[in-house]
C-alpha cells in the first residue's frame, strides 16, 4: 500500500469467477480499496462460490488468531508424546527428537540430522 493512493487492482472479477466454488481470497489491501476487484472493504462474503476475505482491521485481528494457532501446534506437540495422564518420549519420532534437550541428565542437543529417505 501507498499512502494516500488507492491499492492497484491485481486480480480482476474474471479471476476470480474461474476459480473453484470453496476457494477462498484474503485482500491484505482492502482498507485502501483493495487489491481483488470483487472485494468489499470491511466484509466477508460470498462472490461466485468464492469467499471474500475484505475486513480492514486484520492487523488488530492477528493476536487472537496467533495465540490460538501457537496454543493449537504447543497442544498438538504434547499430545504426540503420550496420552492424557502418561508421556512416552519417543525418540525415534522426528518431530519429538527434535524438541528434547535433556532426559535423565543426558544431553541430547543438538538432535541427529534427519536421513533423507
Amino acid at each position: 500500500l501507498i499512502p494516500g493512493k488507492p491499492a492497484p487492482k491485481l486480480i480482476t472479477k474474471a479471476m476470480i469467477e474461474s476459480m473453484k466454488p470453496g476457494s477462498v481470497v484474503v485482500d491484505l489491501a482492502a482498507e485502501a480499496g483493495g487489491n481483488i476487484e470483487t472485494t468489499r472493504p470491511g466484509e466477508l462474503y460470498v462472490y461466485n462460490d468464492v469467499v471474500h476475505i475484505g475486513y480492514t482491521d486484520l492487523p488488530s485481528r492477528l493476536p487472537t488468531q496467533s495465540s490460538t494457532l501457537y496454543a493449537n501446534n504447543i497442544t498438538k506437540l504434547l499430545l504426540s508424546m503420550g496420552q492424557k495422564d502418561h508421556f512416552n518420549i519417543d525418540l525415534n519420532d522426528e518431530v519429538v527428537r527434535g524438541s528434547i534437550i535433556l532426559k535423565d541428565g543426558q544431553l541430547l542437543y543438538p538432535p541427529p540430522r534427519a536421513v533423507d529417505p
